[in-house]
């Protein structure tokens, strides 16, 4: 059995991951999200499928990641998705990118909070998490990240998230220096600006197609290229 986490299942990305792989043969999902009881929509798509687990977390909460590792004790874990993320107080489906503007500094909501959860949580599930991914076949770890998080690209916009998702590539780079010589590949992957909650009906990319080509990308990912920024439409990113 293959055994695939993904947080921020309850949405979106995490959605639509959830739905994916618990259709492929042999694949066990523990999907998490902050509050299983209003995630309606992941409810739906679990019932009647002994193929997913929903699972209670907070990757901003040091104590629930803590409390999720307990409960899975030392089951392999062998793709660890970390994908729970936010934008800010408001995504940008709502506000068309006027918010996160140079003079419009929210500090607490759109820089602190998205930091909490876009860098350290993706650290404290891989911390907690690490023994689990290497006691597994496959030993794959991914970080969704954003193309706005390359420094390379900045584009002079999304202050805090932007910080917030090249912090995450920063981490997903120096995990896998950390990490190869137990031999766990970790990339940190771009989705694309897609239709989700917070990329609205305005985005580029349907939700299937990003995560097409977010699962393709997994499937792909070996310990030569670990570390590299990876796209969705198959592209090596700059940093």
């Amino acid at each position: 059995m293959t055994n695939v986490l993904i947080t921020g299942a309850n949405r979106g990305f995490g959605l639509e991951m959830t739905r994916r792989y618990s259709e492929r043969d042999g694949v066990s999902v523990i999907a998490c999200c902050r509050s299983p009881d209003g995630a309606n929509e992941l409810a739906a798509v679990a019932k009647d499928n002994p193929n997913i687990t929903i699972e209670q977390l907070d990757v901003s909460d040091a104590g629930s990641v803590a409390a999720l590792k307990a409960r899975l004790g030392d089951l392999p874990i062998d793709i660890l998705i970390n994908n729970a993320g936010i934008f800010g107080k408001n995504p940008p489906a709502t506000t068309g990118f006027s918010d996160q503007v140079f003079g419009n500094s929210d500090f607490e909501n759109d820089w602190i909070k998205p930091y909490r959860v876009n860098v350290i949580g993706p650290m404290q599930m891989v911390e907690a998490f690490s023994d689990n991914v290497a006691a597994s076949g496959l030993k794959k770890i991914a970080i969704i990240t954003s193309i706005v998080g390359s420094i390379a690209l900045a584009s002079g916009g999304m202050f805090g998230y932007a910080a917030s998702k090249a912090a995450a590539n920063m981490v997903s780079r120096n995990l896998a220096m950390a990490l190869k010589d137990r031999d766990i590949i970790v990339n940190p992957i771009h989705p694309g600006y897609a239709k989700t909650d917070m990329g609205g009906e305005g985005a580029h990319v349907e939700v299937a197609d990003a995560i097409a080509g977010v699962m393709d990308q997994i499937d792909r990912m070996t310990l030569a290229d670990t570390g590299k920024f990876l796209s969705f439409d198959n592209r090596d990113l700059p940093w």
